[in-house]
């Protein structure tokens, strides 16, 4: 048989969602200076892996502060965290996301949670790739 054209296997959807690296990105206009962004991005992290249930192993997590930014008319701190994730994303389990994540970010970036906007997106998995291989 040749090789370059074997049949796979298709792979194992489910396997391949519980392995899925969830994705977050939280943008601040609180200045650099007074954040330690290597506590604040281990914080994050870890709650994501907990809201999510997902090890922290699969999860990245991008901390863009002192960013040019306007919230409710407002240039006073605030924060938006933007959530993606291959599942995980329903309407039973966004309620603690929503809230884990605000309570971490008010936290490590010394704000007040009525500061901080959230978006969560439930990607698919053929639109989603690691090491340049899609997920579905």
């Amino acid at each position: 048989m040749n090789p370059h054209f074997q049949i796979r296997p298709k792979p194992n959807e489910a396997k391949l969602k519980e392995e899925a690296m969830p994705f977050v990105h939280v943008s601040s206009n609180v200045p650099k200076a007074s954040v330690d962004a290597d506590a604040a991005i281990r914080a994050i992290s870890k709650a994501l892996s907990v809201a999510l249930d997902r090890p922290e192993h699969y999860l990245m997590v991008h901390l863009d502060l002192e960013q040019s930014m306007l919230f409710q008319a407002s240039d006073a701190p605030c924060a938006f965290i933007h959530i993606r994730s291959i599942g995980k994303i329903d309407a039973e389990r966004n309620p603690k996301t929503a809230a884990a994540l605000t309570a971490t970010v008010a936290e490590v970036l010394k704000l007040p949670a009525d500061r901080v906007f959230l978006n969560l997106d439930d990607i698919a998995a053929g639109n989603w790739a690691m090491n340049g291989k899609l997920f579905g």
